[in-house]
């Protein structure tokens, strides 16, 4: 899923004291991606009539539900600094499921305008020819900046990715510090919160496998890319056809 992890915050308790407040957000987290696994799957057993969307949207909202239950039990060391206008961390390369991908798509088909769509269009083609098959090293290094962004802010923001939903920062400065540096400084985040919304997209792919469905964990950009230049790929992939496999490639280094 994301390409971002950091390990600088450790959990609280690695025993299996049911009572633990830890332990009880692993095992809410656990029971979250269990029950996306078993939703993804459902869905996806009917074929080409499935409601991809409905799917995507019911992952998105267990995700926030299991995201507050595991602040309430493991509360942040600091309030999270996240925020509109704050989008240094929209500058590495992202991975999210065909539902969420499909999901975005649709937004952007029912929420903005010709003119916008067409300058998107413009946006993602133009970051696609220098980011596609990059691996999350060589986009840290890129630093471009994610097409949906603007004035600062995510233009999807309501149907944002999991792996968006996963990293939160508790300290501004050093994501402004992270982005200076190409992503080499560390950023103190919310391991639970990761590992939760995390969870819930492993359950979307472990579900997709269970009904011997394509799982393929695309590079958002590139997804885009192609959704945005084929009005019908969310059928063709119903239908079975590996049409996200071009945004999932990764360039060998030499």
């Amino acid at each position: 899923m994301p390409e971002n992890h950091d390990d600088s915050q450790n959990d609280a308790s690695s025993g299996t004291d049911p009572a633990d407040p830890t332990v009880r957000a692993r095992n809410l987290i656990a029971r979250g991606t269990i029950a996306q696994r078993g939703d993804t799957a459902k869905e996806m057993a009917k074929g080409p009539g499935a409601d991809v969307l409905k799917l995507a949207r019911r992952a998105l909202r267990r995700a926030e539900e299991v995201i507050i239950e595991v602040l309430s039990l493991v509360p942040p060391p600091k309030p999270i600094a996240c925020k509109a206008g704050c989008p240094w961390c929209c500058h590495i390369r992202l991975t999210a499921t065909p539902p969420e991908v499909l999901l975005v798509l649709d937004y952007i088909r029912e929420h903005f305008t010709a003119p916008e769509i067409a300058a998107l269009e413009r946006k993602v083609a133009n970051v696609d020819a220098f980011t596609r098959g990059r691996d999350g090293e060589d986009r840290a290094k890129q630093r471009l900046p994610c097409p949906l962004l603007k004035d600062g802010a995510c233009s999807v923001h309501s149907v944002r990715p999991l792996s968006c939903r996963a990293v939160v920062s508790v300290d501004v400065a050093a994501c402004k510090r992270a982005y200076d540096s190409h992503m080499e400084e560390p950023v103190p985040q919310h391991d639970l919160q990761i590992l939760a919304a995390n969870g819930i997209g492993y359950g979307i792919l472990a579900g997709l496998a269970d009904v011997s469905f394509s799982v393929e964990d695309a590079e958002m950009n590139a997804a885009l890319a192609l959704g945005l230049a084929d009005k019908d790929i969310g059928q063709r992939w119903l239908r079975g056809e590996p049409v996200f496999t071009p945004a999932t490639l990764t360039r060998r280094k030499v």
